[in-house]
């Protein structure tokens, strides 16, 4: 079973979905950067296989906020040794 079955967004996310995959250890890094509209920026966030995840374009102190809740995850995760490490269980069926 692939971890990427379970990332169902990868452009135009939101925060929340961005930082919840930070939460639970599938983002590497992740960076500001600027929309087109003045005072409007986006995340773009590297999962640990490599692949990029960006956000919608946010007011710019959202962003400002959600990039240091994600950037604790990130650190969390690396300072455990934990990026990537997500194991999904499934429930035992009984008979």
């Amino acid at each position: 079973m692939s971890i990427e079955q379970y990332v169902t967004c990868t452009e135009n996310c939101t925060l929340r979905y961005v930082e919840a995959m930070a939460m639970i250890g599938l983002l590497q890094e992740a960076r500001v950067d600027n929309c087109e509209k003045p005072r409007f920026k986006r995340i773009i966030a590297t999962l640990y296989n490599g692949r990029l995840v960006s956000t919608m374009c946010y007011f710019e102190d959202e962003v400002h906020h959600s990039i240091k809740i994600i950037q604790f995850y990130i650190n969390l995760a690396k300072k455990n040794n934990a990026i990537g490490k997500l194991t999904i269980v499934e429930a035992k069926r009984e008979e």
